[in-house]
């Protein structure tokens, strides 16, 4: 359950940086996705009727260094982004990937 938290954190910070339109300083990537590979995802996290993740959302996920994202377990912004915790934190096995382990 705490891994799939700390994906969906993962998942919030990076829409956040997406929709305020700011870019990363230093690098192009976050955790080993861009912001064009994190917006693929969006429809699948967020609205009334999200979509199933599109094969570009899956295949922008198989980049990921996954237990990168644990290092965002604690961020508080998910809700104002109206992301869809549930959803967010279900990508990768809807994807068949693994979720990362963050609770070491």
């Amino acid at each position: 359950m705490e891994a799939k938290q700390n994906l969906v954190i993962f998942f919030a910070t990076l829409l956040i940086v997406a929709t305020i339109g700011i870019e990363m300083a230093s690098a192009d990537s976050l955790c080993g996705l861009t912001i064009n590979d994190l917006m693929t995802c969006k429809s699948a996290v967020s609205g009334p009727k999200p979509l199933p993740p599109c094969d570009k959302c899956c295949a922008a996920l198989t980049k990921a260094d996954l237990p990168c994202l644990c290092t965002f377990k604690n961020s508080p912004m998910l809700s104002s982004f109206k992301i869809n915790s549930t959803l967010a934190m279900d990508l990768p096995s809807k994807c068949k990937l693994d979720s990362p382990n963050c609770s070491t």
